[in-house]
């Protein structure tokens, strides 16, 4: 009795690994309306990235015309868009990075 019980168990850990995920259309809906919390990191943080280069961009293409003052203000003001992404960053993952 009990070697039997062993081996239903062993096939059963046996076959976890086969058993695929169903792809239907409420499988589907939910992914797509509660995505998962390690996805929507990964997404947060490639926004911000992309918005610290536009952000780069537009301080490179501005900074002919403006004056001592405004430019001096433009860099610090980006600096602290840097420095708060890298705390929200922080914060996002934990302190792991």
């Amino acid at each position: 009795m009990g070697v039997d019980r062993v081996d239903e168990l062993l096939s059963e850990i046996g076959n976890q690994g086969t058993k695929k995920k169903e792809i239907d259309m409420f499988s589907l809906m939910d992914d797509w309306f509660q995505p998962k919390s390690e996805l929507m990191k990964h997404v947060i943080i490639i926004q911000l990235i992309a918005c610290i280069i536009v952000s780069m961009f537009l301080l490179i293409t501005v900074g002919d015309s403006l004056s001592s003052e405004g430019l001096l203000l433009s860099v610090v003001a980006f600096m602290m868009l840097v420095g708060g992404g890298v705390q929200f960053f922080n914060r996002m993952t934990g302190g792991r990075y």
